[in-house]
């Protein structure tokens, strides 16, 4: 079995805990080793041993995989500096798919992306590397989401969406435009019918621009 380690064990990385277990139910696949955080203090167990913290990743033997990161609003845009700050390769990080997913044939999905319950993810779309997907996700033929994305809860996508790298999808977002841009964030509930530029903040039903992200 592939040994893994989750890089968090609250938040979104308790659904991914989830979906290790029921990919194990059905087939052993992963042996879990235990989870990293920040600062390497413990958290809720989940009946798992904290192995240190994000840092330590880069001390475990090249045949164990690591996983996983919650993130939100704030936190989001942190995971591709925290990813590099490791230094291992992409092929270090688990893809996670849960079985209750759907996954065409004819699509691919990166190192270390998670997909979780009820997600489906059309024909010849891609996925990148580092995205994590929410629960009952649509995405649609051709889409095309960026490395170190995240897509929260009950968002929808139509065919031929370009996402660009590390965006954030709001919770039930409605996305039938053709491109937003990297760096971009849409809101909760949104419809999204124009075209996002990189780095820009886009809320409500229309979606319309409210802000430029604020970066450090």
């Amino acid at each position: 079995m592939q040994k893994l380690v989750l890089m968090g064990i609250t938040g979104n990385n308790a659904d991914i805990l989830d979906a290790v277990r029921e990919i194990n139910a059905i087939k052993p696949t992963f042996n879990l080793l235990g989870y990293l955080t920040r600062d390497g203090h413990p958290q809720q167990p989940g009946g798992l041993s904290c192995l240190g913290d994000f840092a330590s990743a880069r001390t475990f033997p090249s045949d164990v995989q690591v996983a996983g990161f919650a993130f939100s609003t704030a936190t989001f845009r942190q995971w591709p500096d925290i990813v590099a700050s490791l230094g291992l390769p992409d092929e270090r990080f688990a893809t996670i798919v849960h079985p209750r997913a759907y996954v065409s044939p004819q699509s691919t999905i990166g190192h270390g992306s998670i997909l979780l319950a009820g997600v489906t993810v059309g024909a010849f779309a891609t996925v990148g590397n580092h995205v994590i997907i929410l629960q009952n996700v649509a995405l649609s033929h051709d889409d095309v989401i960026g490395d170190y994305t995240c897509i929260t809860v009950g968002a929808s996508f139509s065919g031929n969406v370009q996402v660009g790298r590390n965006c954030y999808i709001g919770t039930n977002a409605t996305v039938v435009c053709k491109q937003i841009g990297e760096g971009s964030l849409v809101g909760t509930g949104a419809l999204v019918r124009h075209n996002i530029p990189p780095n820009e903040i886009w809320v409500g039903n229309p979606a319309q621009f409210l802000r430029n992200v604020i970066t450090p």
